[in-house]
């Protein structure tokens, strides 16, 4: 997720507190005599949580200015979401390892609009990927693609049209729409590592298959930032992860 911090702009004052993790130190010889002759067969998983502790108010709806007749005077705010104990939706995790080439195997993704948003808000797309963009509204919506500055591709959907357009560059692609539809917004993380995870709504995430070796994770939230942290993989064992993000007051 390259640019990534140069692209967020915080409206809120943030501290990162420490993160607890339950891993080894480092990497014991054998197993780096292992990983250098290309017969790793063990693998850990990395599991754990992203959340929030401090005081907080749900964001408001956003308003709807335009096509109210259709979308409704407002829509749900995806942008910090937050569950009742404090876990973290949406939180992106990539990890990366720092000895060696891993190949990334492009996918198919679908980026909609349902009901006068995108859906989904936040996803990840390995390098390579084909992004489909659809409307399953019936009325016109724009996606227009940025990473950092730049224009990837805008592109006008009436409902009857569908385009295909190929992520060949990493990094957080913002997206939103042009026709007036300022609410909008929704984000593609263009990753160039097989191994990430999106936190779900009580922000948990699981990366499968890590063979021994050291990685570098990063987490990344549309509003809260990123955080880089080093792990190590010895063996088929199970690593935990939980990161906390510490806010004196978030309100919107």
């Amino acid at each position: 997720m390259n640019g990534a911090r140069e692209m967020i702009q915080v409206p809120i004052k943030i501290f990162l507190l420490a993160v607890l993790l339950s891993l080894p130190l480092r990497i014991s010889p054998d197993a780096q005599a292992i990983a250098a002759d290309g017969l790793v067969q063990a693998t850990a998983r990395l599991s754990g949580r992203v959340s929030v502790a401090g005081s907080y108010s749900t964001p408001k709806a956003l308003p709807v200015f335009k096509n109210r007749g259709f979308c409704g005077p407002q829509v749900v705010n995806e942008t910090l979401l937050i569950a009742r104990d404090g876990g973290l939706k949406n939180a992106v995790v990539i990890v990366r390892a720092i000895d060696r080439s891993l190949a990334v195997n492009p996918s198919q993704l679908v980026l909609d609009n349902q009901r006068c948003a995108f859906a989904p808000h936040i996803q990840v797309a390995p390098l390579g990927s084909e992004l489909l963009l659809k409307n399953s509204d019936s009325i016109l919506h724009t996606v227009h693609a940025r990473l950092g500055t730049e224009t990837l591709f805008n592109v006008g959907l009436p409902k009857w049209r569908q385009v295909s357009k190929r992520l060949d560059r990493p990094g957080v692609v913002k997206i939103d729409c042009d026709v007036l539809h300022t609410w909008m917004s929704a984000a593609v993380i263009v990753s160039d590592s097989p191994y990430f995870a999106v936190s779900d709504e009580r922000g948990f995430f699981s990366v499968e298959g890590l063979p021994i070796g050291a990685y570098d994770v990063e987490i990344w939230h549309e509003k809260l930032g990123a955080k880089t942290m080093r792990i190590y993989v010895t063996d088929d064992s199970f690593v935990s992860l939980d990161v906390v993000y510490a806010l004196k007051q978030i309100s919107r």
